[in-house]
């Protein structure tokens, strides 16, 4: 009996924690098999691309096309579910450069391979930017609005909702006071200014709470909070 007691005791205690493994992967933004891929990529174009190396270049053929093929059957972590499409359609370009690598792997022009494995670089490159955002403090914020959207508002778990709100007013003053790259100097204007709605909608947020709201109302707080977070990522689509 007491064996027993102890297994359902157990068993209570594993359901919470594995609901909580899932989120806690959902809200980290890595596909595994495409950060694995690096390490051809890596090779191609830090010393096989600048050495000009044929046969090295040709070697790597076949593990281009196995990685791609694992990248392909890569599921996507929840936080990225907003970026299926684009994902799927940087994927579709990916698999272009991965086919024209290979065929250029197959001959002997030099010239060819060098502007394939440079075209799968810049592909690549493409794909690994889908999956993460251009500056870690809107990677740290979206992971706190991901739950907040996604699992404490449809569960109207009202104690989920203020702590991720209060959250949410932390990291968006990391966020206010992150600088753009020299990079993406052209696009601050429209950073800034989607930076600071974003903030407004946040502010929001923590005063339709702090004033006692219903839910009905809450939900709609998070819903434009939502909605100026993907006027944030679109900037630097």
């Amino acid at each position: 009996m007491k064996k027993y007691m102890v297994l359902i005791l157990l068993t209570a205690i594993a359901i919470p924690m594995t609901a909580q493994q899932e989120k806690n992967h959902d809200v980290s933004s890595e596909v595994k098999e495409l950060t694995e891929f690096h390490d051809v990529i890596y090779q191609i174009w830090h010393t096989a691309w600048p050495e000009k190396n044929m046969d090295l270049l040709k070697s790597f053929s076949t593990p281009v096309e196995k990685g791609y093929e694992r990248i392909k059957k890569a599921k996507l972590p929840g936080i990225l579910r907003d970026k299926k499409a684009k994902w799927e359609d940087e994927l579709k370009k990916f698999g272009v450069t991965v086919e024209a690598y290979k065929v250029a792997a197959s001959k002997n022009n030099l010239n060819a391979l060098l502007n394939a494995a440079e075209k799968l670089h810049s592909q690549y490159e493409s794909l690994v930017r889908v999956t993460k955002p251009v500056l870690k403090e809107v990677d740290e914020f979206h992971k706190v609005l991901y739950l907040l959207y996604h699992y404490y508002m449809p569960e109207n778990n009202s104690a989920g909702i203020k702590e991720a709100a209060a959250s949410l007013t932390e990291k968006m003053e990391m966020l206010s006071k992150a600088p753009l790259t020299s990079k993406l100097k052209a696009r601050e204007e429209q950073f800034n200014k989607a930076r600071t709605e974003l903030g407004a909608a946040v502010e929001n947020l923590n005063n339709e709470i702090k004033d006692g709201k219903g839910k009905d109302d809450i939900n709609k707080a998070v819903d434009a909070l939502h909605a100026k977070y993907q006027e944030l990522e679109k900037v630097f689509d």
